[in-house]
């Protein structure tokens, strides 16, 4: 029973190639089964393409959208800590990698934390008005940021100065930079 199936199946399989084959042969041989044809010019209205300037828009405004949401959702599971004005670092000492001292301030009192990857050792506690006010006044000092009109005209400076160290990247020809390629030309000679 099983030959006779597999004996027909066989013969299915034959005749559905040579049909196949058949119809490909007669469609080469006619020439039209490879036969090129030029790409016809798509047709599009000022309403399609409108349309589809709009959709852009609109996509684009809703990805911004989403990001905006995104960023502000993620903000609020982030800042679950919230900084409390009466907790500050004052200093730190890095001693290594992931190892660290802090002198903070929480809740009033000043500790001296030894941190590192695995824990948070209090190493001891600053009762010292003198010792406090001099922490206190030491981080009023170094928080006061620099103006930015300072800043700018450092920069400034800064920039003018290197058209004076490179002259030929800032195109000034001076009578000294022609001598000194003078001597270098004939250094090379």
């Amino acid at each position: 029973m099983f030959n006779y199936v597999r004996f027909k199946g066989s013969i299915l399989l034959i005749l559905v190639l040579v049909l196949v084959t058949g119809q490909g042969l007669a469609a080469a041989e006619a020439g039209e089964y490879l036969k090129y044809q030029e790409p016809q010019p798509t047709t599009s209205s000022w309403l399609s393409t409108t349309s589809y300037i709009i959709s852009l828009l609109i996509t684009f405004a809703v990805v911004l959208g989403l990001a905006y949401l995104t960023s502000r959702f993620l903000a609020k599971k982030m800042t679950g800590i919230r900084e409390n004005p009466n907790s500050k670092i004052y200093t730190t000492l890095p001693l290594g990698p992931n190892r660290a001292i802090y002198v903070v301030e929480i809740a009033g009192k000043f500790l001296v934390l030894g941190v590192t990857e695995q824990n948070i050792t209090l190493l001891s506690e600053i009762t010292s008005l003198s010792e406090i006010e001099q922490l206190k006044s030491m981080n009023d000092a170094s928080v006061s940021p620099e103006p930015f009109s300072n800043i700018f005209q450092r920069q400034i400076v800064s920039l003018k100065n290197m058209q004076n160290n490179f002259p030929l990247v800032f195109g000034l020809d001076t009578p000294e930079i022609r001598e000194k390629e003078f001597q270098n030309d004939s250094r090379k000679r």
